[in-house]
């Protein structure tokens, strides 16, 4: 796994459970933590992780981790003439793999690559590991992110080495026209987790809706529902999902720990996906996990036009009050039989899905020519931290 997630983290995001699948049926994973350098220091609200770094340390039966933490690392801080001077030292970023880093991993058999600093480093390691597998995972639209301009080229370079391009949402298959591998495969689900009984954490009698993470997380949405509708009470979880007004019947949770949120889904009577606008956006019906989670709680979803493909999501148009409020009361009168959560994946059947597809469209060439393949364009919104930390949040 090369990841910039970190593989003892309590929030967890696909990585963390494909490593468990892949632990679970007795396969060796190492997980290893990209993106970091004592450069991380001079980028706002960057990551802090634990060390030992550049150490391989057991964290589960048959899991290793390793946060790699080199000299220097692919950075943008968001001015184009610091990243144009910053360039060149930046594509030597493959030559500072370590000898401890790389021998660690000498038996490899499949890697799974991330967006981000990762992509720089899969021309070396195809070169060095040419009987691997490799998998890229795109977590959310290159094009959307603050990356060095560096990163875009190296995706760019990197897609012919891969066996398998995998998106979470189908529209970003399109992403790709020029590579013949990419797949369709969307996040799983804990299944277990939401099928356990539960005991309903709302009072007797009350109607409660829930709204799940933050990212693009519009305010303004969950107080025009609110305050058009007072009988009804509005969870919401995450860091930075809150309002700026205090409402006696929205009820702020913060980030709290997963396994707290399910019976406050499992008990809900819809769900709210409150995105903001932003481009490129229209992955988020089928990338989303609290969509997922949502469907297989069988909650109706109130979303915004962009983000609502399926029959039991009630769409409304962002900025809009009466489309918002007359959303909110399509949602809370939906007949939850009518909702079909058969398609939902969980984790076992999306990584078992993701490696057979790796395995038949296996074309890797022998000398990858990535000059037919176009350089992305480089959006200029939203912001990382605007798309948020968590995959598919």
């Amino acid at each position: 796994m090369l990841t910039v997630h970190e593989a003892s983290s309590a929030r967890k995001v696909d990585f963390h459970f494909w490593t468990d699948v892949l632990a679970s049926r007795g396969d060796e994973v190492d997980f290893v933590t990209i993106g970091l350098s004592p450069l991380t220091k001079f980028k706002p609200q960057a990551r802090q992780f634990q060390g030992p770094y550049n150490a391989w340390i057991n964290v589960a039966p048959g899991v290793r981790k390793h946060l790699w933490r080199p000299m220097f690392h692919p950075l943008s801080l968001g001015q184009a003439a610091v990243d144009l001077l910053t360039k060149p030292l930046f594509s030597l970023y493959p030559l500072l793999l370590s000898r401890n880093l790389l021998e660690g991993i000498a038996d490899v058999d499949v890697f799974i690559v991330e967006n981000g600093a990762g992509l720089c480093l899969v021309p070396s390691l195809a070169k060095r590991f040419p009987n691997a597998t490799f998998i890229y995972s795109v977590c959310d639209r290159i094009a959307t992110l603050r990356y060095h301009p560096i990163i875009f080229e190296a995706e760019h370079q990197a897609l012919p080495y891969f066996d398998l391009v995998r998106v979470p949402a189908e529209v970003m298959v399109a992403d790709y026209p020029h590579a013949e591998n990419v797949r369709y495969i969307p996040h799983g689900l804990d299944k277990a987790l939401f099928d356990e009984s539960s005991i309903s954490p709302y009072p007797a009698g009350t109607r409660n809706v829930v709204s799940v993470g933050d990212m693009l997380f519009d305010a303004d949405a969950i107080t025009t529902m609110a305050q058009a509708a007072p009988e009804v009470n509005f969870h919401l979880f995450g860091k930075k999902a809150r309002l700026d007004t205090t409402l006696a019947n929205v009820v702020t949770h913060g980030e709290v720990p997963f396994d707290s949120i399910v019976p406050y889904i499992q008990h809900a009577d819809a769900g709210i996906a409150p995105y903001r606008p932003a481009p490129n956006a229209d992955y988020l019906s089928q990338s989303s996990m609290k969509m997922m989670q949502y469907t297989y709680c069988r909650l109706p979803i109130i979303a915004p036009t962009f983000a609502a493909s399926a029959d039991h999501m009630a769409a409304y148009e962002p900025g809009n009050a009466q489309s918002i409020v007359a959303a909110l009361r399509r949602a809370l009168a939906y007949d939850r039989g009518l909702i079909d959560n058969s398609k939902v994946l969980s984790w076992h059947g999306a990584t078992e899905l993701m490696l057979t597809h790796a395995k038949a469209v296996q074309n890797k060439p022998s000398s990858a020519d990535p000059d037919s393949m176009p350089v992305p364009e480089r959006d200029t919104a939203p912001t990382q931290q605007d798309l948020g930390e968590t995959v598919g949040a």
